[in-house]
């Protein structure tokens, strides 16, 4: 005999850009799927700081869409030189 329950998921309904407020999932990709927990088309920053630095313990998550990654990409290549 099975004996069965309900049960309440979280999923990600969702991904916002951090620095445009709009999604990173393209809308027709987001038709498509019944969540978003498995989508990971789209540029991550995570920031941990050590022992010893001002921010110690401190812990950051960003999640940008490709254009504002790519001002950012251009912002860094060009304070380094490149």
């Amino acid at each position: 005999m099975k004996k069965e329950t309900s049960q309440a998921t979280t999923v990600i309904e969702d991904i916002i850009c951090d620095i445009c407020g709009e999604s990173v999932i393209p809308s027709e990709i987001k038709k498509r799927l019944k969540n978003a927990n498995d989508f990971s088309d789209y540029a991550k920053l995570t920031a941990s700081f050590g022992y010893g630095s001002k921010r110690d313990g401190e812990r950051f998550n960003f999640d940008f869409c490709e254009s504002c990654f790519k001002v950012i990409e251009a912002n860094v290549r060009e304070s380094q030189g490149k």
